[in-house]
């Protein structure tokens, strides 16, 4: 046994035998010399098959702080949301009272930005880094829900034309209820402070197929009535997406890239985007 890890020592140092450093490195391994062969090559210990004095250590491998791949179950976003309006009204002459967005008015969908709100649920959120560890690719998938809670009397109801009303009634609730299954990828980096805190920033696309959508009102003399439609909502969503990483505390934010409502009677333009807190611990 002694003599075939001679040959095996033997072997490997003749690998590096153009060395010139008293140790030599193979795979995990450090052969040093002994003070008394520091004048020897290591070509001259082979010839010789001189092992006598040589040291053999193993060097483990210093593991990484990040993991390669990361997995978190449940991940958690509140947000306030709102949307651009780029609905062209003065263009749209075919508009008509009690149409929303009549042509030159300036009277649009209002909402409640207080009560407007983004939720979403991942059900999953996996994180790959790359083989500098700074530098991350993060996915997943799960539930976009929005909360539109709007001011004025604005009714949604499903019939032929499509169209979204205004309304003399006064509502105590009036909200617009949308929710897709989505799917989002971003890239990253983060970097480190002197202080050994984290702060990162991400950016990326979030898309989403339609999942559920209704319009739920309140009020005094009708009570609560709620309509399941789709309300020429549109199918896929499509979204950029970014965030920021301030050690444990992250933020993020969805600006829509499509129009959220389908091509209809009335020829609105509204563009979702909000902006929140993201509990993960990704």
């Amino acid at each position: 046994m002694k003599k075939a890890a001679q040959f095996v020592i033997l072997f490997l140092i003749s690998l590096q035998s153009f060395a010139q450093n008293d140790t030599i490195k193979i795979g995990q391994l450090l052969i040093s010399k002994p003070e008394s062969k520091s004048n020897l090559s290591w070509k001259e210990i082979i010839k010789n098959k001189d092992l006598h004095g040589l040291k053999v250590n193993y060097k483990k491998n210093i593991k990484s702080n990040f993991n390669q791949h990361e997995t978190s179950w449940f991940v958690f976003d509140l947000a306030l949301v709102n949307y651009l309006d780029e609905t062209k009204y003065a263009e749209n002459k075919s508009l008509s009272n009690p149409t929303i967005g009549f042509p030159l008015s300036k009277f649009k969908m209002q909402l409640n930005n207080a009560k407007s709100t983004n939720i979403n649920i991942w059900v999953v959120q996996q994180k790959h880094r790359f083989k500098n560890p700074f530098i991350s690719l993060k996915y997943g998938l799960g539930f976009e829900m929005f909360n539109f809670r709007y001011e004025n009397g604005i009714d949604f109801r499903k019939d032929e034309s499509m169209n979204i009303y205004l309304s003399d009634k006064k509502y105590e609730k009036n909200k617009l209820f949308i929710s897709y299954i989505s799917f989002p990828i971003q890239l990253g980096y983060d970097f480190k402070l002197k202080n050994d805190k984290l702060v990162g920033v991400s950016g990326g696309l979030v898309s989403g197929y339609l999942f559920k959508s209704y319009n739920k009102q309140i009020n005094r003399d009708l009570g609560k009535e709620k309509y399941n439609s789709n309300f020429s909502l549109r199918d896929m969503r499509l979204a950029g997406i970014f965030e920021i990483r301030i050690d444990k505390l992250k933020f993020f934010g969805t600006a829509s890239l499509k129009n959220m409502l389908d091509k209809m009677d009335t020829n609105q333009s509204l563009y979702p985007y909000s902006f929140g807190l993201r509990f993960s611990k990704l």
